[in-house]
């Protein structure tokens, strides 16, 4: 076998296993992550004693593994959780009730922005992280969903 043909063979098969990283179906009319990963969730170290009372509205989506609304990383309230079922991204309460998916419109009241790595990390023991950047929203309530 000749090299020309060796290293398009590796370049098919890199291209094959990076395509199977993240898939995504269409499934009543949203984008669903059928991939078996779970998605990168961030959450606040301890329930805080006073929120901020910003709202931030959009759809929740899944980017390269981030749950994210307008581009703001979320970071969860102390005891949330994630869960995929049937390639659906749910985010569970601290009462074990789902409470929305990824492709829902969503209002959720916190705050946050363009904070700096060292006060990020003062909200949450998984921040600042390199799988999943900011800018970040500090979810303080969630106001509505789906």
């Amino acid at each position: 076998m000749n090299l020309k043909l060796k290293v398009l063979m590796i370049g098919v098969i890199i291209s094959t296993l990076m395509s199977g990283c993240v898939e995504e179906t269409q499934q009543n009319d949203k984008l669903v992550n059928t991939s078996t990963s779970t998605p990168f969730f961030p959450q606040q170290k301890e329930k805080p004693t006073i929120y901020m009372d910003a709202e931030l509205v959009g759809e929740l989506v899944l980017k390269d593994g981030c749950l994210r609304v307008d581009n703001y990383l979320l970071v969860w309230p102390h005891g949330f959780s994630v869960s995929t079922e049937n390639g659906v991204v749910k985010i569970i309460d601290n009462n074990g009730q789902p409470i929305m998916s990824v492709g829902d419109k969503v209002k959720l009241g916190g705050g946050g922005g363009e904070m700096p790595d060292e006060r990020i990390a003062q909200y949450s023991a998984e921040l600042p992280s390199a799988r999943c950047s900011g800018p970040y929203w500090i979810v303080g309530e969630v106001l509505t969903n789906g």
